[in-house]
């Protein structure tokens, strides 16, 4: 056999091997995107809402100061547990004027609150479903039990 037959011969095992390789690399790329569950959606949606906490004062009338009212929310926080997938909750800070949202990945969640001293709402603890692009409002009212 000559030199040129054998280094044809070569070069089209190369390109025989790069076809299986690319073909192969297609196959493993279409097969992810068609079983269902062998990857996350990517979808996230917002859950949002309003808080309210109180009373603040034993007596009323109740007089406080926006600063003592925002250390009151930022000493609040809105707890976050995934039902549908292994993973860690997720705490949400609580704005200077109540509002709060998080961005979730799609699925079912636990919501709550941080309990401080003897807090208490009968929004939480909630289920709540969310669906990529859309929001979820849970608006919390808080009690601090000050009387």
């Amino acid at each position: 056999m000559t030199e040129e037959r054998s280094q044809e011969l070569t070069g089209g095992w190369k390109k025989t091997l790069l076809f299986i390789v690319a073909v192969v690399f297609a196959m493993v790329i279409l097969v992810v995107m068609l079983v269902p569950g062998l990857y996350p959606s990517g979808g996230t949606g917002i859950l949002e809402g309003s808080v309210t906490i109180g009373p603040l004062c034993p007596v009323e009338p109740c007089t406080v100061s926006p600063e003592r009212l925002a250390q009151a929310y930022e000493a609040r926080k809105i707890i976050v547990t995934p039902l549908d997938r292994p993973g860690g909750a997720e705490t949400v800070s609580i704005g200077p004027t109540g509002h709060y949202e998080a961005i979730l990945p799609e699925g079912s969640y636990r919501v709550d609150i941080n309990h401080l001293g003897i807090d208490r709402s009968a929004q939480v603890p909630a289920t709540v479903v969310v669906h990529a692009g859309e929001r979820v409002q849970l608006d919390i009212s808080i009690d601090t039990g000050i009387r």
